[in-house]
């Protein structure tokens, strides 16, 4: 019988060095070398490999750390063989391993661009295992002058600053960090950050939480596809607040789209797939027309660059040109894109500053395909671009032989906010006579939702309260946000049995009391756990009443 192999990973690894836990048993007696091979290849294409030798006792399961080094922090495409090294055989292979590494250290500010703010706010933070306090000086440079500086020291694994900015005159900025380790190596990062005049609508991205500010107002989007002006009404009353046309409309149309949706308090992605897709070489004075024409709409949420770009062979190097053109036109609005294919993430992360993806699994492939994808894409741009959903609510045609159910619906829809969605969309809305392909349950479900994430928003909006989306259990996967005085946590189980999770929660102030606010699973408080069982492709979000509250 052939040894067993199982990857634990307890912690992400980082740049540098690092072990990765295997769970090993190899069947009978004696002992016996075995050799492991970890080969990965980096975001930069780059092809690495390292080899450990293990003298593996038979019929007692061990744990085992294999060193390796990663050079680059991002998504690595790794294969893990094992070989009996007597039998010169491979008796073990872990293919489509994923190895997500974060920056050893990372710098970032608060905002997309700055206006009326009176401060920039930055964020210093340590990845490393082996962290150790530093000393840290930060400045604000505009080119080689230092406007000011601001001494941190760095005694947890992470630290805030803030520079004044109220009186900064327009233009490029840096914020520049510096500090050295307990070994005297120096070692620096720096970000720019961009100061704008005011304008009378600004949507901005709030860089801590990945969330959207309009003109300065939290804003999550609850989007619908296939929106019209006629409909655009009864869709707000129904708690959407956003969506598109997907290019179905056409020249004042769409100017009639954007009025009324001003007028109803929706927000629209502006399509510009119609001048980008599909043909030798983007309309580049379409699109610059489009965007002087619709740059100060008040309904104007975010420009939709493409759709599903490495679907119709776009060039990446044509769609960060279109990036820059509207970028230089309309600083003010973010720049959308939408991805089917996650091994293409990457490829087009710098021709958007919200990415957005596609994957619809049902019934053709694997549930927690939403769930993998929303990881891909996150690590793409290393967790530095808002990350949106668009979610299957539809079937029965081309390559999706029936829709997904109200529970695969919202089990998709939950994958997607535990790992850090920004935002939700459906595909699609239809009409009576299209129930085909969206029967009416769906539909239901949707609306649903829709009330749902539209009360969840101010929770769903804050940054995590831990590292992020985090395994509880067998399928089961969780997230802990804190919003006011609260604790919330979402779950959701990918496997069809109910699985039984714990959550310690040692690290969070005392909880007296537990609230279910959606799904079905009843919880308890055990000795310091919230321990709960799911249902088949199950979900709950809970409400932790802190104790004195």
């Amino acid at each position: 019988m052939h040894p067993t192999v199982e990857v634990v990973q307890d912690e992400l690894p980082v740049e540098g060095e690092n072990l990765l836990g295997l769970r090993l048993f190899r069947p009978g007696t004696g002992s016996r070398p075995l050799l492991l091979s970890l080969e990965w290849e980096a975001p930069s294409g780059r092809r690495n490999k390292v080899e450990h030798r293990l003298q593996v006792p038979g019929g007692i399961p061990g744990r085992y750390a294999l060193p390796y080094r990663l050079q680059e922090a991002g998504m690595h495409r790794a294969v893990l063989r094992l070989y009996d090294l007597k039998l010169g055989t491979q008796v073990h292979a872990v293919e489509d391993l994923l190895l997500f590494a974060r920056p050893a250290w990372e710098l970032a500010v608060d905002r997309s661009y700055y206006t009326r703010e009176g401060q920039i706010r930055f964020r210093l933070r340590c990845n490393r295992h082996d962290f150790a306090p530093i000393h840290a000086i930060v400045e604000l440079r505009r080119g080689a002058e230092v406007l000011d500086r601001v001494d941190l020291n760095l005694v947890g694994r992470e630290a805030r600053g803030a520079f004044a900015a109220a009186a900064l005159v327009e233009g490029q900025y840096r914020v520049v960090a510096r500090w050295s380790d307990t070994a005297g190596a120096v070692d620096s990062l720096e970000v720019g950050c961009k100061k704008l005049v005011p304008a009378e609508r600004e949507v901005k991205i709030d860089q801590f939480s990945q969330s959207l500010l309009v003109d300065g107002v939290p804003f999550f989007p609850v989007g619908l596809y296939w929106l019209r002006a006629d409909m655009l009404g009864e869709m707000r009353r129904l708690n959407f607040n956003s969506g598109d046309y997907f290019y179905k409309l056409r020249g004042e149309e769409v100017a009639e789209l954007m009025d009324v949706a001003a007028e109803q308090g929706m927000q629209i992605l502006l399509e510009l797939s119609e001048h980008a897709r599909q043909q030798p070489e983007p309309d580049y004075e379409a699109i610059e027309a489009a965007v002087k024409r619709y740059r100060r709409h008040p309904a104007l949420l975010a420009w939709y660059l493409v759709d599903e770009p490495d679907e119709t062979s776009m060039d990446p190097a044509a769609a960060r040109r279109i990036y820059e053109l509207i970028r230089e036109l309309d600083p003010y609005h973010p720049v959308y894109l939408v991805n089917n294919r996650p091994h293409t993430y990457a490829t087009y992360a710098g021709a958007s500053d919200i990415l957005a993806i596609d994957v619809y699994p049902i019934p053709r492939y694997p549930i927690t395909r939403v769930r993998d994808s929303m990881r891909q894409a996150r690590w793409a741009s290393l967790g530095q671009k808002p990350v949106w959903l668009v979610a299957q609510a539809f079937g029965g045609v081309e390559h999706w032989p029936r829709a997904p159910t109200a529970v695969e619906l919202r089990n998709m829809v939950y994958q997607g906010l535990i790992q850090g969605a920004g935002g939700v969309l459906f595909y699609r809305h239809c009409q009576e006579d299209e129930r085909h392909i969206q029967p009416l349950a769906l539909w239901k479900e949707v609306q649903t939702l829709a009330a749902e994430l539209a009360e969840l928003g101010p929770v769903l909006m804050q940054p995590a309260f831990d590292a992020g989306a985090r395994a509880v259990g067998r399928g089961v996967e969780a997230l802990i946000k804190k919003h006011g005085d609260d604790i919330y946590v979402f779950a959701v189980n990918v496997d069809k049995e109910p699985r039984r999770f714990e959550i310690p929660l040692e690290d969070l102030p005392p909880v007296n009391r537990v609230r279910t606010l959606y799904g079905l699973a009843d919880s308890v408080l055990e000795k310091g756990w919230l321990v709960a069982e799911l249902e088949p492709l199950g979900m709950a979000v809970y409400r932790l009443e802190m104790a004195g509250i």
